[in-house]
């Protein structure tokens, strides 16, 4: 089989071919080598085709001026006395219709990736006035990464153009994904909603809403508006059923808008899955747990709740099962924690005295140790307990703080680090010293803080909370080495995308 010589490029073999046009797989002489797809239109077959002249003209136009993480993108194009080379991206997954047939019916949370995909591609070309009109399976292409994630990419755009106020009248695109309204040849920018509705169907149930025989049932079907029936051993979810049924309306005012379609709750585009909301949730989460840290619950449950939201679906759209293993495990434990912090604010314990000095300054992360030299400790809110104006204060025996608690007479921050040192010899197994229980058997110091009980002592006993990191790997690091890890790896690529 012989191939085009293009200059620059070496062409290894035959991807496709359509009325006009033949793909090729090809590759840069020089440089790096990279792949790329060739579309190939022989002039001889449009040179008397005024439609296939203005389609090729429109798709080249509009591809020179769109760039978008989801929709191909066109390196160059020339030409030379047989042909016209249009130079693009290469997507090494095949398209959508590939996939579906070799999937059949795809998983709805993989339905739903692909969706916000090409949701996210239709608001960039609606933003640009721009409408595809002939979207289908087959011109979704999909690009699938080192990490194994496939990416959605939207191709040939032959029959888009720039839609003006009125409508159009002239027929384009293919019957299977076609609106109703453009059989009768006026329709306007909602068709593609339309057909976004049959792909989306298509992709969950393996076969598009009208699917025919012939050519002339697939019309008989749309003129007269067949109902469209969901299988009856589909399962599907609410949400999911909803935009579904909203896109798949034969009237065009019935049908759901673009506003709406890009703000629909299960669309949920602002929390989509790629890297720029990844980022987002490696934030969001650093600053929660700093919060945390410095006893600023409202805010640490704010942040906590909010990365959470851009961290969910991530972890949802991750391939590799040990990426997704630590993810789902720092998941769990950001939610956990949440969760105590949100319980905690509902009904702190009512402590009084040293007790809630005790309380304020143990409520905080282990990884975080409690802060010594001042009686002034941050609460719940944020604010700050000050001790040291009370008229029956006086110095610190041990200098450590300005202040202390004479009322009881003793040490507030000796007290605490007593406390520490029982705890880590209880917790390493370590038998008790007779030097310490002799010490502790000849102090005088009177036993005033009890020790924490129900909700309080669950909110002490908890694990330390990891950072998020860009590169999350299954290791269970400590908040310093995991901050230390993050900024290190800052400008590394997230596999997420």
């Amino acid at each position: 089989m012989s191939f085009p010589r293009i200059e620059g490029y070496v062409v290894t073999e035959k991807l496709g071919s359509g009325s006009y046009s033949t793909v090729y797989k090809a590759y840069t002489k020089v440089g790096a080598r990279s792949i790329v797809a060739v579309k190939c239109i022989d002039k001889s077959r449009i040179k008397h085709s005024g439609a296939a002249v203005d389609n090729l003209v429109t798709e080249i136009r509009l591809l020179k001026t769109l760039t978008h993480p989801h929709i191909v993108h066109m390196k160059e194009f020339t030409w030379d006395d047989r042909n016209i080379y249009i130079i693009m991206e290469y997507c090494c997954g095949g398209d959508l219709s590939k996939y579906i047939q070799r999937y059949g019916r795809v998983p709805e949370k993989q339905v739903l990736y692909f969706l916000q995909q090409l949701a996210s591609a239709l608001k960039f070309l609606r933003e640009k006035g721009v409408v595809h009109m002939d979207l289908k399976p087959h011109n979704l292409l999909l690009h699938k990464g080192s990490d194994g994630k496939y990416m959605l990419k939207v191709a040939d755009f032959g029959f888009a153009q720039h839609m003006s106020e009125e409508t159009m009248r002239s027929v384009r695109g293919s019957p299977l994904y076609m609106a109703p309204e453009m059989i009768a040849g006026k329709y306007d920018a909602r068709v593609d909603l339309w057909s976004v509705g049959v792909i989306m169907y298509e992709c969950l149930f393996g076969k598009a809403p009208y699917s025919s025989a012939t050519f002339k049932q697939l019309v008989d079907k749309i003129q007269r508006q067949d109902p469209i029936r969901i299988p009856p051993n589909a399962s599907v979810s609410p949400g999911c059923l909803d935009l579904l049924t909203r896109l798949l309306q034969h009237d065009p005012d019935k049908r759901i808008s673009y506003d709406e379609f890009f703000n629909h709750e299960y669309l949920d585009l602002e929390h989509m899955p790629n890297k720029e909301n990844y980022d987002k949730a490696v934030g969001l989460i650093k600053r929660a747990i700093e919060l945390d840290a410095r006893g600023s619950y409202s805010g640490a449950l704010s942040a906590y709740s909010e990365g959470l939201r851009f961290l969910l679906p991530a972890v949802g759209a991750e391939t590799d099962a040990l990426r997704r293993s630590a993810l789902s495990a720092k998941l769990t434990r950001y939610m956990e924690r949440a969760e105590e912090i949100k319980a905690f604010l509902k009904g702190p314990p009512q402590v009084q005295g040293i007790q809630t000095i005790q309380a304020i300054q143990e409520i905080r992360p282990p990884s975080t140790p409690p802060r010594r030299g001042g009686c002034c400790v941050s609460g719940v809110d944020g604010a700050s307990y000050d001790f040291s104006n009370s008229p029956r204060n006086q110095r610190c025996p041990c200098n450590c703080l300005s202040q202390q608690q004479s009322m009881n007479g003793f040490c507030v921050c000796r007290e605490q680090q007593s406390n520490e040192i029982e705890m880590e010899r209880r917790m390493n197994g370590t038998p008790e010293s007779s030097t310490s229980r002799d010490s502790k058997n000849s102090s005088e110091e009177p036993q005033v803080v009890a020790k924490p009980r129900g909700a309080l002592a669950r909110f002490l006993r908890r694990a330390p909370v990891p950072y998020l990191n860009t590169k999350d790997d299954a290791e269970d690091t400590t908040p310093e080495k995991s901050q230390k890890a993050s900024e290190d790896n800052s400008s590394d690529m997230c596999r997420i995308t």
